[in-house]
């Protein structure tokens, strides 16, 4: 026997399947998502002829540019957009606009900011990985310029989360560096680890790693926007 179903009785059985994802999409909206929308640029630090800091068998511009690509994805999943001073091995020297700014690290930089500024984007995360003569130093840090307070909090945020998948200072620190000094948006700039310390430099090299990096940075960034909510 063949059962005949109206538009109108076919409606009236969708109806609760609209609402509830019409009432999803609100809670969405409305609690889900702070990075939603968001422009973050991601700074891969140093590339191309600049290695950065390296030891045998690790340059620092890899790592730094393995975790962006991943932090690019966890980012991009939870809603944002994403703006990347370079998506391969490349020196961004030639990229700066500015004539008056003279020498290929000081141009370099300079193309990092302009990019910011050009892409309109709400933060700056620049990666980098670091190096010391002590060899016994590990561990991630966080800086941010001593001027911007969103900044602090945004270091603060990353740090934590940093601290919970790897070995991390107690908090993080005010430094004079140019890509903070000349940031107009709140910006960070992590060193995620010590390629010149042993469980470091094995870590840094490790996909797996990399990824719990990216995702620790990812949910520094979503805390930090989720305080910014918060009633002061």
């Amino acid at each position: 026997m063949m059962v005949r179903i109206t538009k109108r009785r076919l409606f009236q059985c969708m109806l609760p399947v609209f609402l509830l994802c019409g009432l999803y999409g609100a809670y969405t909206v409305m609690s889900g998502n702070p990075l939603a929308g968001k422009v973050i640029l991601i700074d891969a630090g140093h590339g191309g002829i600049d290695p950065g800091g390296n030891r045998p068998g690790i340059q620092e511009k890899d790592v730094n540019l393995a975790v962006a690509l991943k932090l690019k994805e966890v980012l991009n999943n939870y809603g944002a957009k994403v703006v990347l001073t370079r998506a391969a091995d490349q020196d961004l020297s030639s990229e700066c606009n500015n004539e008056k700014i003279i020498g290929r690290y000081r141009r370099d930089l300079a193309a990092r900011l302009e990019m910011a500024e050009e892409s309109d984007t709400d933060l700056f995360i620049s990666i980098h990985a670091n190096t010391n003569s002590n060899a016994r130093r590990r561990g991630a840090e966080t800086f941010y310029d001593r001027k911007s307070d969103r900044g602090k909090a945004l270091a603060s945020a990353i740090q934590t989360e940093l601290s919970k998948v790897t070995p991390a200072a107690a908090q993080a620190a005010p430094a004079n560096y140019f890509l903070l000094r000349r940031n107009k948006i709140p910006a960070t700039l992590l060193e995620i680890g010590y390629i010149t310390n042993p469980e470091d430099k094995r870590l840094l090299q490790s996909a797996e790693h990399q990824q719990k990096l990216a995702e620790a940075i990812a949910r520094g960034i979503s805390n930090y926007y989720q305080g910014l909510l918060l009633p002061q």
